[in-house]
């Protein structure tokens, strides 16, 4: 009997296990797709100030800050401040960006270890259940269903050992 209830806890940490892992992907592609939205948007929020810098400063951002930095007015000294946060935001949404070339445990190592917290925080929260049937999720979810069945199995052994009926190894001739 304890046998029989073992396994089908083993079963049970399996299909959880991969249902969680199949999740994987498609949080990854997600917080991708939310990310690259942000870029787009912090391109087009630039887009006049580097047509400025286009026209004045060769297309040097820097150069147009340093000006409106320098400038008397507390407008353009304010601009300053606001338009290096936009370069900044954007520069850091590029790096972020450059993970998406990345294989895909690269991918997860990223997003599990030094994400974005804004972005993840918002992706985790806008992020709805899914069973993608591709590839990764597949592999994914086969892994962790594994993963969980052992941890399982093991963590139920070692609760079980104090319990256990000792007997003494037969002896062979």
């Amino acid at each position: 009997m304890m046998m029989m209830m073992r396994s089908y806890l083993r079963m049970m940490l399996f299909a959880l296990g991969l249902l969680a892992g199949v999740q994987i992907p498609g949080l990854i592609d997600l917080y991708f797709q939310r990310l690259d939205a942000r870029v787009q948007q912090a391109n087009l929020s630039l887009a006049p100030f580097q047509g400025t810098a286009d026209q004045h400063f060769g297309g040097d951002l820097q150069a147009l800050i340093a000006h409106y930095g320098a400038s008397q007015d507390p407008v353009f000294t304010q601009d300053a401040d606001s338009l290096k946060l936009l370069v900044s935001q954007q520069r850091h949404l590029q790096q972020e960006l450059a993970i998406k070339d990345k294989p895909w445990l690269r991918q997860l190592s990223h997003l599990l270890l030094q994400p974005d917290p804004l972005l993840w925080q918002d992706t985790l929260h806008n992020y709805s259940y899914v069973v993608p049937l591709k590839q990764a999720a597949i592999g994914c979810g086969l892994a962790v269903g594994l993963i969980a069945a052992l941890l399982g199995d093991l963590l139920l052994g070692i609760i079980l050992l104090p319990f256990r009926s000792r007997q003494p190894a037969p002896r062979y001739r």
